[in-house]
C-alpha cells in the first residue's frame, strides 16, 4: 500500500509536465522537422534544463482504506489510448513533417488525453524515433523538459553525449539503446 501511495504521489507531481495549457502562438512554436529547427533545438539544449519537480506531500490521510475502496469502485477511463499516424491521422509513417504539424495542431487534445488516461501510445510515428524528432515532438506539444531526477547520482548517458541534453537513454543497456525519455 505504501508503494501505491508513493507511486501516486510521484505521478501527481510529474503530471504537471503534461497538464494541458494554452497552445503557443504561431510565432513561437516549432517551425517544422527541418535542419533549421533542429539546429535551434541544439542551441536550446546548451542551457541546462531545470531540475525535475519535487514530490509534494500532502496532509496525512486518516481514512486511507475507505478512500482506496472508493477509488477502486469508480470506473476509471481506459489506460493509454493509441494514436496511429497512418490509421488515425492519415499520414505516412515516414512523413515526419506532417507528423510534427499534426502534433502541433492537436497539442491540446493530445495533452488532455495524456492527463485523462495517464499516457498515449503513438503508433507509426517515425518522428519520435530520433533524438531531434523527439525534441521537436515535445517542443511542438508544449512539454517541459527537465533534468533526470537522479541526474546528480546517476551515470545514465544522454543520447547526444551533451551534459545538459534533455533526452536520456532509457537504460545503460545496448538492447535498449534507442529508447528515449
Amino acid at each position: 500500500m505504501k508503494l501505491q501511495l508513493a507511486s501516486l504521489a510521484l505521478w501527481a507531481s510529474s503530471a504537471l509536465a503534461f497538464a494541458p495549457n494554452s497552445l503557443p502562438s504561431r510565432n513561437n512554436r516549432a517551425v517544422g522537422y527541418v535542419p533549421s529547427s533542429i539546429s535551434s533545438l541544439h542551441a536550446a539544449a546548451l542551457e541546462p534544463p531545470p531540475l525535475s519537480p519535487l514530490t509534494q506531500w500532502g496532509d496525512r490521510i486518516e481514512n486511507i482504506r475507505a478512500l482506496q475502496a472508493e477509488l477502486k469502485a469508480r470506473e476509471l477511463p481506459p489506460f493509454a489510448p493509441e494514436l496511429s499516424a497512418v490509421k488515425d491521422c492519415g499520414l505516412a509513417r515516414e512523413d515526419t513533417e506532417g507528423q510534427l504539424a499534426y502534433v502541433r495542431d492537436n497539442a491540446m487534445r493530445i495533452k488532455t488525453m495524456m492527463q485523462e488516461h495517464g499516457a498515449v501510445v503513438f503508433r507509426d510515428f517515425d518522428l519520435m524515433k530520433t533524438q531531434e524528432g523527439f525534441q521537436a515532438f515535445y517542443a511542438a506539444i508544449g512539454m517541459k523538459a527537465c533534468l533526470d531526477p537522479l541526474h546528480s547520482v546517476s551515470a545514465r548517458p544522454t543520447v547526444d553525449g551533451q551534459k545538459n541534453s534533455p533526452v536520456y537513454e532509457a537504460v545503460n543497456k545496448e538492447s535498449r539503446k534507442n529508447f528515449f525519455h
